[in-house]
């Protein structure tokens, strides 16, 4: 390997100090020991990282793209020390939640309070991510569950139904449509509406009830995620379909669709790895929380 470890560490703290003399500081080692390596970094792979100007290195083009490769190593070598940290306290110690990003405020944060309250000495580590990455998440094992708005097809994945959902129509105070008990699609005709992109499967059920219903909607502005499209409305850009799981506590009017566009959320593991006693105890705020809400379907199984 051309680029071992070490030329990472060394590269990324030029690049984030901007000079030798500060990235010999934050390494604690000598300036001159990091100016050769840098110069060996750069004959080895052949690239031009840096120009030298006035005592600091200026990164090219080549760099700032070398930079963001090694930022996702430097970042998953943190979290292989986090995991390695957990594991010296006892196994049982750690637990990874993956959840969409809908799902994160209304059900997975108090899920986490409560679980935490159960288990004060548990460490959690959650992140919010696409439905299209949970499968290699999981089955890398950078995530023991997620929290999906939607069954993740995936051979080797489980999916375990436990909250239902709908797709809503959210629009400001004082809209047109706001005496509307409930709106359709038609009504978002000639509107200015945020949409999903089409790619991703909030965007797929949107266009796919589109095309039954005969309607072709505008989209002023495409979104991967509910909380975008609801801070766009909020700020003036008209209306927008989303998942009633992200409009928990919204300040707009959120209207159901004539045209049900129904969802059921999921939770996912990989079937190589049943949940563990941590996994199933969140499992089990999860569905304590859906209850609330008063979506949590009734014969959703949630392991003890």
């Amino acid at each position: 390997m051309r680029f071992k470890l070490r030329h990472m560490e060394v590269f990324r703290a030029v690049m984030l100090t901007g000079s030798v003399n500060a990235a010999s500081k934050l390494l604690f080692v000598s300036q001159p020991a990091v100016s050769k390596l840098v110069s060996h970094v750069e004959t080895t792979l052949g690239l031009r990282l840096f120009e030298r100007s006035k005592g600091r290195l200026v990164p090219t083009a080549e760099a700032h793209a070398l930079f963001r490769e090694v930022e996702q190593v430097y970042q998953a070598a943190v979290r292989v020390d986090e995991f390695a940290h957990a594991l010296a306290l006892g196994p049982s110690s750690l637990l990874r939640v993956s959840c969409s990003a809908s799902l994160a405020m209304s059900v997975v944060a108090p899920a986490l309070v409560e679980l935490k309250r159960k288990l004060p000495a548990l460490t959690v580590s959650w992140q919010t991510t696409l439905m299209a990455d949970m499968p290699m998440e999981l089955l890398s094992k950078e995530a023991e569950v997620a929290i999906a708005a939607m069954p993740v097809l995936h051979e080797h994945l489980e999916n375990v139904p436990f909250m239902y959902g709908s797709m809503v129509c959210a629009m400001p105070k004082g809209h047109r449509l706001e005496a509307q008990q409930e709106v359709s699609l038609a009504d978002l005709a000639e509107e200015p509406v945020v949409l999903f992109k089409r790619d991703i499967p909030f965007g797929t059920v949107i266009a796919q009830a589109c095309q039954q219903a005969g309607v072709e909607l505008k989209s002023t502005i495409d979104v991967m995620r509910a909380d975008q499209a609801l801070a766009l409305v909020e700020g003036g850009l008209g209306v927008t379909i989303v998942d009633n799981f992200a409009t928990t506590g919204s300040a707009l009017v959120i209207r159901p669709l004539r045209e049900a566009i129904d969802l059921t959320a999921h939770f996912v593991y990989s079937r190589f790895a049943p949940p563990s006693r941590n996994a199933s105890v969140f499992m089990q705020a999860v569905y304590k929380r859906a209850t609330l809400l008063q979506r949590a379907i009734p014969e959703a199984f949630v392991p003890e």
